[in-house]
Order: C-alpha cells, then sequence, then structure tokens
C-alpha cells in the first residue's frame, strides 16, 4: 500500500473511531428513548449494548488498521513483527477502549473499576504517524540512520513484550471460555501491576514507569529518522560560493 493511501485510510479509520467512542453515550440514550425502556430494563440494555456494540466497534477498527499496517509494511520492506507488535499494543490498551466513555455498567461487568493512561495506544498511534510520513524504498527515501533505527526497533520490542504481559489476564480468560481451565482468571487479573516490578529503595519502577521510558526513547528516535530524512531530501541551491563537481 502506498504511503499516501496508507495515510488517508488510517485517518479515515481512527477518526471514525474517536467519533464513535465519543458519541457512544449518546447513542446509548438516544436507543434507551427510543424504545421507551422501562426504568429496571434501561440498564440491562445499556449493558448489553455498550459490551457487545462496543466490542464490535473495536474489534472491526483493530482488523482494519492492522491489515492497513500490514498492508503499508509490505509494500516499504519493512518486517511483519510491527503488526504482531501494533496487535500486542492494541490488546493492552483494552480497557480504556472497552470502558472509556462507556456504560458504567460495563466496565464493573468486565472488571475494569478504573484504567491508567493507554500508554501503548500512544507507541500504536506513533507507529502510524511514523508509517504516514516516512517515505520507503518504494519512493525511494533515504535509509533511517541505524542507531535511531535500531533505538526505534528495540524500546518497540520490549514495549511490546511488556504489551503481551500485560495481556496475561485475557489469555487466561479466553483460555478458561474454551475449556482450558488451568488457571483461575481471578488469580492473574493483579498479577503484572502487583509482582512485576522493581523496588529501588522507597521507589518502585512498574511496567508502566517501563513504558514511559521506552515511549521517549521511541518517540525521540522516530522523530531524528523523519528529520534526518527530510534534510537528506531537501536540495539546497547552489550558491557562488559553491565549488563545481567535476
Amino acid at each position: 500500500m502506498p504511503r499516501r493511501q496508507f495515510a488517508t485510510y488510517a485517518s479515515i479509520l481512527t477518526v471514525a473511531m474517536i467519533a464513535f467512542i465519543l458519541g457512544f453515550p449518546f447513542l446509548l440514550f438516544a436507543l434507551a428513548r427510543a424504545i421507551h425502556c422501562a426504568p429496571d430494563t434501561c440498564g440491562a440494555v445499556g449493558l448489553v449494548l455498550g459490551l457487545y456494540g462496543r466490542m464490535l466497534g473495536v474489534l472491526l477498527y483493530g482488523i482494519a488498521m492492522l491489515t492497513v499496517i500490514s498492508a503499508r509494511c509490505r509494500r516499504a520492506g519493512l518486517s511483519s513483527w510491527w503488526v504482531v507488535a501494533s496487535l500486542f499494543w492494541l490488546l493492552a490498551a483494552r480497557d480504556a477502549l472497552m470502558a472509556g466513555l462507556n456504560f458504567w455498567a460495563v466496565g464493573f461487568s468486565l472488571g475494569i473499576l478504573s484504567f491508567q493512561w493507554p500508554i501503548t495506544l500512544i507507541f500504536f498511534f506513533a507507529v502510524v504517524t511514523f508509517l504516514s510520513l516516512w517515505k520507503g524504498p518504494d519512493e525511494n527515501g533515504s535509509e533511517p540512520p541505524r542507531k535511531s533505527w535500531k533505538m526505534v526497533q528495540g524500546s518497540a520490542a520490549l514495549s511490546a513484550i511488556i504489551g503481551a504481559v500485560l495481556c496475561i489476564p485475557l489469555f487466561v480468560t479466553l483460555a478458561w471460555i474454551g475449556g482450558r481451565r488451568l488457571i483461575n482468571p481471578l488469580s492473574v487479573i493483579m498479577f503484572p501491576q502487583h509482582y512485576l516490578y522493581v523496588r529501588i529503595g522507597t521507589h518502585f519502577i512498574t511496567l508502566t514507569t517501563a513504558l514511559w521510558v521506552l515511549l521517549l526513547v521511541f518517540a525521540g528516535a522516530l522523530i531524528h529518522i523523519l528529520v534526518s530524512q527530510r534534510r537528506a531530501n531537501l536540495q539546497v541551491p547552489p550558491t557562488r560560493f559553491s565549488r563545481p563537481v567535476s
């Protein structure tokens, strides 16, 4: 997929998803008014629509975005591991995508009483932005600086691994639903945050702290790559002091 086409599709899908999330409370309210549900049944209607309607919207958005990312990576000569990393980033942000601006009972039924900043979602949108701006070999773009590209790959790989760790409760729950009841999902819900940390004196370095640090490295390296490519593409007009090329 060409870069401009990818940028167009990704922008349309993301804007549609943001509009869907922001307008979801109004959609629930309009539906409740349209069907004239009783006070004791409106809650059940809101729960069912809020759970399955939001799940369907998030699922369609995720599949569509992973599809266009895969198409762009193939065209630009990038590894398919970027698609895998994007998948883990989206799955790790499931709490915000499912419970954010949704009916309160949805988060309660899913065990999401509160959620933090979806840091992995920022990783995801950073990659989408990079793929929309970076000119790959298909556009005769310059090669990214090796050091910056290694930093991008390293920070992306570590953040994707952390995202996979944060998805352990989801994987265990899906296995439990599928009949593989080896571990109780309730015993692993708080496992990533309560047990995976490093204590230095009175300070705790959690997975969230590590993600913020990796995000700074990741974003800084991506910006350096884009700026370096733009400088390489700029053609400085010759001056009277320039030496002629023999």
